[in-house]
């Protein structure tokens, strides 16, 4: 007591008013808080009021008539000057005073609170700063502020223990330590811990708060050590001779600065150690009350109960659920009147209350030990707001389907309206666009008829055109084959021309006396160029009677340097039937053949096949050359036709594109008209469309509205709904069919007690699942009874992990076939690979089901039960024991127990959604 009013300062206790409560308020937490009956302490506090009143007088009695709250951590820290020593710290004084008002230390705390899951890693904490939340708070405070100071925290499960102590130790600025459990951890790991605490504590002088739980006593023998840590500060064999001689030697220039005058004699050093390590080091155990470890625990190990400071978290009050819910539900956004949610907030209170009185009850009647902690009033807080915003969305979705639709109706009889005016307008226009469509078509028809009429006379004088252009190619076709059949002789002749060069016929020239054959071949020659010849006469030089030749026109003739030239271009067609008659004779004459020609003439022998040629020539072309005339005024008449075709054929193009243009006039007007019909055929199909609307949901316009109406009365109705529902998932699933129905039963009477709206004939079943979902559990192997369908829901829709009670392992059949096709992993408790089956199922997103447990879990679950998730990233991690593990979406934890009435302690129950699937 007077360690604790000692820390404050003269400049606190100004008053005796100040002082005497600080000694209330010192004995309070010192003796009072001990007690575990409340009469006891009222008990307690009537005597002090007794003792002041008998031994200072009524005055001081009338000081300490309001309770007075003392602690530490008012005072900010001061700000920098630029004046303050190197080695100074800037540290917010410790000055033990009053608070104000609970208003501000609430904002005090919420500060603190900020600032702490600002720097935590891991789960954040969200706590509600109530009465008795603050209250504990200040003792937690104040215990571990004390040097020495050590706490036991009595308590359910979920009470608020460890969350206080460690908002409370980030106030003091102390280091948190708690053991990380796992399954192989024993008294050998526990002492390395200590190790470590104590070179923390003893050797750098820093603050540590140790938190224990009964939920980390895996060995009896661990409480051993915290006995021997609470009652003398020393723990046997802790550290090997060499390391204490090693820490010792680090703390003498530290003692020596404290405690000049004491010789660092290693007994003295030692001493010194121990007395900083149980300064700095304060040990918080968190035990629940619940069966009988904690009497037992209590009366094996003294120093448990003499060495701490005990602090009873009771059940919490009333109000503080009130307060909480408030804190949770009072910003929510919930569609009902502020009188509504404000008798929402104070019911959810006693909801909660009413549950834990049935609880007794239930264990009374069934022996069947049941528990609900404040973690699972929060879990329901969380259920409500979870449950209510997909009800709600669900609600308006299918509300704004119906305004949708009844907007469509509204609207398509607007539309039939203003369509049925637009129609009246089109069939005008429509009757207009006719008209004037039969006005071109008439003159289509009248420049149709006159192109036609132009058409045919084109028609006629095209075909006289193409028949004489056949005639005229069947002539020519014929007169070409007769010339090919020339071909031959004239090649023949000219072939032989190229053999006669300008010499040969300059050496004939120069023959004073040249051969007869000569004289007649180029007589013949002279013949085809209509050369004039000597009067006809017989030579008597010749060998037979012959007509003597005209050889001086000959060398006339033979003197043109051209003649060559000439020859090659002689004009084939001038040859005629008189020149014929006139070369017949030297044609007859027996020498004038190719092979004399040559052994008489030379190369000059060609002119002979020349004049040859020219006579085969004429024998086929006076046959081509009537064919030829012909041609000619074929030809001729030809060409007039094609003119006459031409003038034609350029009216009737005039014509056409008269009527092309007369076309394109109609087909603009058709289109128009087209246009027209097909806007006033979309116009109709739309009114029709319309209309068969309107008439086809003419009864459903009644009810759709009627519906809209009733989604506005659910919306209403969903705040005490919702409540039902989500009461039942957090609260029902440890009970029997009889009490979940009492439950619900006492629910809502109390919601109509206090005009909270629901629906009197909700079924929850229908509320929380569908027909098809529930039809495919019942597939999977879950019965059909009522029961195990409500057990079904809680399992899939509960927000914590579900525990199953399944002695006849009905509810691990359905789970392995419900959870089959998504691989699920199965595994116990006491299976050698448990921990990889448990990191792969959070790595890999699969479900696992851990069964057949005992009454215990592996603390390696805790995080995960508790869902202490944090992200690095974008990635989910949780640790699992020492170890951060990813967690994947389609991560689900069944447990289950084949014990047909396990214990199970509050803690259990509040991290997992016990659910009893005992079949009766």
């Amino acid at each position: 007591i007077w360690q604790g009013m000692i820390n404050t300062n003269n400049e606190v206790v100004n008053s005796e008013k100040i002082l005497i409560n600080l000694w209330k308020h010192e004995c309070q937490r010192v003796i009072s808080d001990r007690f575990v009956d409340e009469a006891d302490t009222k008990w307690f506090l009537r005597t002090m009021d007794r003792v002041v009143e008998e031994f200072l007088g009524d005055q001081y009695k009338s000081m300490i008539a309001d309770q007075m709250y003392f602690v530490d951590f008012l005072r900010d820290m001061p700000e920098a000057t630029g004046d303050e020593p190197d080695d100074f710290e800037f540290e917010a004084p410790k000055i033990y005073e009053p608070i104000e008002s609970f208003e501000s230390l609430n904002e005090r705390l919420n500060m603190f609170l900020a600032q702490y899951n600002e720097n935590a890693r891991g789960a954040q904490m969200d706590l509600v700063f109530f009465r008795d939340a603050m209250i504990h708070l200040m003792r937690v405070s104040r215990i571990i502020r004390t040097p020495q100071g050590n706490a036991l925290l009595v308590g359910v499960g979920g009470s608020g223990k460890q969350s206080l102590t460690r908002l409370a130790s980030f106030i003091a600025g102390y280091f948190i330590f708690q053991i990380v459990l796992t399954r192989a951890y024993n008294a050998t790991n526990l002492m390395e811990d200590l190790k470590g605490i104590y070179k923390r504590t003893g050797v750098n002088g820093q603050g540590n708060t140790f938190i224990f739980t009964d939920q980390e006593i895996k060995d009896e023998g661990f409480l051993e050590y915290f006995n021997n840590i609470l009652s003398s500060g020393e723990v046997s064999n802790l550290f090997a001779r060499d390391e204490m001689d090693e820490m010792c030697n680090e703390l003498i220039p530290v003692m020596k600065k404290e405690m000049p005058r004491l010789p660092p004699t290693q007994e003295n050093l030692y001493n010194y150690f121990i007395s900083r390590a149980r300064k700095n080091l304060h040990v918080v155990l968190c035990f629940s009350p619940v069966g009988e470890k904690f009497r037992s625990r209590a009366l094996k190990f003294p120093g448990l109960i003499s060495g701490c400071t005990m602090d009873w978290f009771q059940k919490w009050p009333n109000d503080a659920l009130v307060a909480v819910s408030r804190h949770f539900i009072q910003n929510y956004e919930i569609q009902c009147e502020p009188q509504v949610k404000e008798n929402l907030i104070v019911f959810m209170g006693n909801l909660h209350d009413g549950v834990a009185d049935k609880c007794v009850q239930y264990f009374q009647r069934y022996r069947r030990a049941t528990h609900v902690t404040p973690k699972s009033y929060l879990s329901f807080l969380s259920g409500y707001k979870e449950v209510y915003t997909t009800k709600l969305n669900g609600i308006n979705a299918n509300a704004h389907k119906m305004a949708v639709g009844l907007d469509k109706l509204v609207d398509a009889e607007q539309q039939v309206e203003i369509l049925s005016k637009e129609l009246a307008v089109k069939e005008v226009d429509l009757e207009a666009a006719n008209k004037a469509a039969d006005i071109v078509l008439e003159r289509v028809k009248e420049k149709a008829t006159a192109a036609e009429a132009i058409k045919a006379s084109v028609k006629v004088d095209a075909d006289k055109a193409r028949e004489m252009t056949r005639i005229i190619e069947e002539q020519t076709a014929i007169a070409m084959g007769k010339l090919e059949d020339a071909k031959p002789a004239i090649q023949a002749a000219e072939d032989a021309l190229k053999t006669i060069k300008a010499s040969d016929i300059a050496t004939v020239k120069k023959l004073g006396t040249p051969p007869f054959l000569i004289k007649l071949i180029m007589d013949c020659v002279c013949i085809l160029f209509q050369r004039k010849l000597d009067p006809v006469s017989l030579d008597p030089s010749a060998p037979e009677p012959m007509i003597k030749p005209s050889w001086n026109e000959s060398l006339k003739l033979m003197g043109d340097p051209s003649l060559l030239k000439k020859l090659q271009e002689y004009d084939k067609d001038k040859v005629n039937e008189e020149m014929i008659e006139l070369l017949q004779p030297y044609f007859d004459f027996k020498d004038f053949n190719h092979d004399r020609a040559v052994s008489v003439c030379g190369n000059v022998a060609g002119l002979l096949d020349w004049n040859h040629a020219m006579a085969s020539f004429y024998q086929v072309n006076k046959e081509v050359i009537p064919l030829k005339d012909n041609l000619t005024v074929m030809q001729k008449k030809l060409n007039e036709a094609t003119a006459k075709l031409e003038e034609a054929e350029g009216v009737l193009a005039e014509k056409q594109a008269e009527l092309d243009a007369a076309q394109a006039e109609f087909d603009e007007a058709m289109s128009k008209k087209q246009l027209l019909l097909d806007d006033a055929e979309a116009c109709r199909k739309k009114m029709d469309a319309a209309s068969s609307l309107i008439d086809g949901l003419g009864g459903e316009r009644k009810r759709w509205t009627m519906q809209s109406k009733e989604f506005k009365e659910q919306i209403k109705r969903l705040v005490g709904d919702v409540l039902l529902g989500s009461a039942f998932l957090s609260y029902s699933g440890p009970f029997n069919q009889e009490y979940r129905g009492n439950l619900t039963k006492g629910w809502g009477k109390e919601m109509r007690d206090r005009k909270i709206p629901y629906s009197l004939d909700l079924n929850l079943i229908d509320m929380l699942a569908d027909p098809p979902t529930i039809g495919e559990w019942n597939l999977q192997g879950l019965p059909n009874d009522e029961l195990s369908i409500q057990n079904g829901i809680i399992v899939t829709k509960a927000l914590r992990y579900p525990l199953l009670i399944d002695p006849q392992t009905q509810g691990k059949n359905w789970i392995r076939n419900k959870e089959a096709a998504h691989n699920l992993q199965i595994t116990s408790l006491h299976h050698k690979y448990f921990r990889n089956h448990l990191e792969d199922s959070l790595a890999l997103g699969r479900p696992l089901l851990i069964e057949d447990i005992d009454e215990e879990l592996d603390p390696a679950l805790d995080n995960i039960l508790e869902k202490n998730f944090f992200r690095m990233g974008k990635q989910l991690k949780v640790k699992v024991g020492d170890k951060e593990v990813d967690i994947m979406d389609g991560f689900y934890l069944y447990i289950t127990t084949k014990l047909p009435n396990p214990r199970y302690t509050p803690e259990i129950s509040a991290r997992t959604c016990i659910i009893d699937f005992t079949v009766t």
